[in-house]
């Protein structure tokens, strides 16, 4: 599979050349920048929340190649915007903006079988274990430990002071 890395289309078929721009188009991978959909500037903040409240890093061009920003989409609200998403989240990404109703089911490019998606199957733990070297709930047991020792201590202390205090009066 293949894709321009100008207008960042992915392109199904044999081409060599992006229809759009006439640019050569290079191999796909994971990490390629693609886009998922065109969508009006005013949805542009709304489609956003709900894709990173997935975990899915995105981001918009406008269809002329400026870079989204906020105040872009404020004054351009019917102007058009690129959804740019890594290839990888291509399906998950495809499946949250059909849910939204910007995309239409035979607007998918890939099918789902086509991306790996592995990142986005690892647990919380597996994830922590993988970047940290340490199982997740080994440092729970740790910070437990220490919580009770820290409540114990505090404890004791209270009780010493109250009798130190007594020691004075009677």
């Amino acid at each position: 599979m293949k894709y321009c890395p100008t207008c960042k289309k992915i392109i199904t078929n044999d081409a060599q050349i992006c229809d759009s721009c006439s640019k050569s188009l290079t191999d796909i991978s994971a990490e390629s920048v693609v886009t998922v959909a065109t969508v009006k500037g005013r949805s542009v903040s709304f489609i956003e929340n709900a894709l990173k409240d997935e975990g899915i890093p995105c981001h918009f061009a406008k269809t002329d190649g400026n870079i989204y920003n906020d105040l872009n989409a404020k004054v351009n609200a019917e102007s058009d915007f690129s959804l740019l998403v890594p290839f990888e989240y291509y399906n998950k990404a495809f499946n949250i903006c059909l849910g939204i109703g910007i995309v239409e089911p035979e607007d998918r490019l890939i099918e789902e079988t086509e991306v790996s998606d592995d990142t986005t199957t690892k647990t919380y733990e597996e994830k922590f274990e993988e970047k940290n070297g340490v199982k997740h709930r080994t440092w729970q047991m740790i910070w437990m430990i220490i919580f009770i020792v820290a409540g114990c201590l505090i404890i004791w202390g209270i009780d010493f002071i109250a009798e130190f205090i007594k020691s004075f009066f009677i």
